[in-house]
C-alpha cells in the first residue's frame, strides 16, 4: 500500500489524554439517570443487528501475472465484512440511541446519543468513540481503508445540544469537546501512527437564535466561538459542527457572528440580507443579500434570482408541466439566452398485489445537447421490495449504458435480507449481501 512516510505528529500534551473521556462520560450517565428517575413506563427497544458483505471484482490476471483492463466473466473478489448494531431504547419521552460497527480490520466506532426533555428545553448529549482509519490506494490500485497503528479505540468527542423555545424565540446551543487531530477516514493521513499521546482536544460552541421580529420577517443569529458549521467524521458516522484546530487569537478569529434577516419584501419581490462580523477578517464586516421574483404566466412559473451588494440578476428559469405528468424547467441567462433545460416524470401503477413506481429524467445543455438519461423503477408487495435504476450517457458522441443497479430485499421479522448489485461501463462494480435481525 502506498503511504507517505512522514514523521509522527505530536499534538497537545500527552499526560492523561486517555482519561479525558471519563468526565463527559460520567456526566452523561448521571444526566441519563436523572432523566429516568421517576419514570414508570415500560422500556421500548427497537433496532437492527446486521452482517453486510461487500464484494468488488478484481481485474483478470493472465499468465505471467499480466492484468488486463477488459472485463472478465469469472473474477476474484475483494471482500469486506461489517457487523453493525443500532438500537433505540425509550423510557416515556427519554430516548437512548446506540450505533456501533466492526469490520475485518476490527472495531470501527461506538456512538452513544440521547434525547432528554427537561421542561421547556431538550438536551441531546453525545459520546463518540472510534478507531482511527485512513484512505489509501493498495497494490491492486483499489481505494481501501486501513487502521492507523496502534489502532486503539479512542474517545473522539462529546457533543451537547440544548434547544428550546421561549417567548417566541427559538434557540439551539451546541457545545463541542473534540480531538481536532483525529484522522479523517476519507483522506490520507500524513503520520504513520496515531497513539493516545497525539490527541489534541479543543472546545467550541455554536449558538443559533431565531425570532419573528415582524409578521413574516425572521431575524436569526449564529454565534461561533472556536467552532464553525463544518463537519468532521469517524468511520461510518459524521455530524455538522466542528471545533477549530487552533485557538491562537493572534492568527485565528476565535469568534464570529452572522445576522440574517429573511422575509423582507419590496413590492412582490421577497429578499434577504446577511451581515457577517469577523474581527480578524478583511473586511471585518461582510454584507450580502439576495432575492427572487416569481410570476405565473400561461400555466408556467417564471422565477429569477437577484443578488444585492452589488445588485445583479443571476438568471431566470421557467418551470411547468406538460399533460400534468412531465415536469419541465428551462434556465436562461440574465440576457435571456438559453442555458439548459431539464425534464422529469414519475408515475405510480397499481398492479393488484404489487405497487409499481417508475420515473425518468433527462436534461439539455446549451452547446452540448442531451448528456444522458436516467430511469428508475421500484416495486413493493408486502414484505418484498425491489428497485432498479439505469443511466445512459453521451460518451464521445455515442450513447452508452454507464450504470445499472438493482436491489431486492425481504423483511419478515425478525429476519431481514437484501441483495444489491451495481454495474458500470466495464461490468460489475460492487455487490452487497446483507443479513440482519430486526427487533
Amino acid at each position: 500500500m502506498r503511504r507517505k512516510a512522514h514523521r509522527s505528529s505530536s499534538m497537545g500534551d500527552s499526560e492523561g489524554v486517555g482519561r479525558r473521556w471519563i468526565l463527559p462520560a460520567v456526566a452523561m450517565v448521571l444526566l441519563l439517570a436523572s432523566g429516568f428517575v421517576g419514570y414508570s413506563q415500560p422500556l421500548d427497544v427497537s433496532g437492527r443487528f446486521g452482517l453486510d458483505t461487500i464484494m468488488i471484482p478484481m481485474p483478470a490476471t493472465l499468465s505471467n501475472d499480466v492484468q488486463v483492463e477488459t472485463p472478465a466473466e469469472y473474477s476474484v473478489f475483494k471482500c469486506a465484512l461489517e457487523a453493525s448494531l443500532r438500537f433505540s431504547a425509550t423510557w416515556d419521552n427519554v430516548r437512548l440511541d446506540w450505533d456501533s460497527a466492526m469490520n475485518i480490520a476490527g472495531p470501527e466506532r461506538a456512538i452513544l446519543e440521547s434525547i432528554i426533555p427537561l421542561g421547556p428545553v431538550t438536551i441531546k448529549p453525545e459520546l463518540w468513540f472510534a478507531v482511527p482509519f485512513e484512505t489509501v490506494t493498495d497494490i491492486d490500485h483499489f481505494t481501501n481503508y486501513i487502521v492507523i497503528p496502534p489502532g486503539d479505540v479512542m474517545f473522539v468527542k462529546t457533543r451537547w445540544t440544548v434547544e428550546g423555545s421561549y417567548g417566541g424565540i427559538d434557540f439551539n446551543l451546541l457545545f463541542l469537546l473534540e480531538d481536532v487531530g483525529f484522522p479523517d477516514p476519507g483522506a490520507d493521513f500524513a503520520a504513520l501512527t496515531y497513539p493516545l499521546q497525539s490527541q489534541s482536544f479543543r472546545y467550541g460552541s455554536i449558538l443559533t437564535v431565531a425570532a419573528e421580529v415582524y409578521p413574516g420577517v425572521t431575524l436569526s443569529s449564529v454565534t461561533n466561538i472556536n467552532a464553525d458549521g463544518g463537519s468532521n467524521a469517524v468511520k461510518g458516522h459524521s455530524a455538522s459542527g466542528q471545533a477549530y484546530r487552533s485557538c491562537d487569537p493572534r492568527n485565528d478569529s476565535w469568534f464570529n457572528e452572522t445576522l440574517t434577516l429573511r422575509g423582507l419584501r419590496y413590492g412582490d419581490v421577497p429578499f434577504w440580507v446577511r451581515v457577517k462580523i469577523d474581527p480578524l477578517a478583511d473586511p471585518m464586516f461582510d454584507i450580502s443579500g439576495g432575492g427572487s421574483l416569481t410570476l405565473d404566466m400561461f400555466d408556467l412559473e417564471l422565477s429569477g434570482s437577484i443578488s444585492l451588494f452589488p445588485t445583479d440578476v443571476s438568471g431566470f428559469s421557467f418551470s411547468g408541466s406538460i399533460c400534468d405528468s412531465v415536469q419541465v424547467s428551462v434556465s436562461l441567462s440574465e440576457q435571456l439566452h438559453f442555458q439548459g433545460a431539464s425534464l422529469s416524470s414519475s408515475s405510480s401503477l397499481d398492479l393488484g398485489l404489487m405497487s409499481l413506481q417508475i420515473s425518468g429524467s433527462t436534461s439539455v445543455v446549451a452547446g452540448e445537447g442531451i448528456p444522458g438519461f436516467n430511469f428508475s423503477a421500484s416495486v413493493t408487495q408486502g414484505t418484498f421490495s425491489g428497485s432498479m435504476s439505469v443511466a445512459i450517457s453521451d460518451q464521445q458522441d455515442v450513447y452508452r449504458l454507464t450504470s445499472f443497479s438493482a436491489r431486492f430485499s425481504v423483511t419478515q421479522a425478525p429476519a431481514a435480507y437484501s441483495v444489491s448489485v451495481a454495474f458500470g461501463r466495464t461490468g460489475l462494480k460492487r455487490a452487497t449481501v446483507s443479513i440482519g435481525m430486526v427487533f
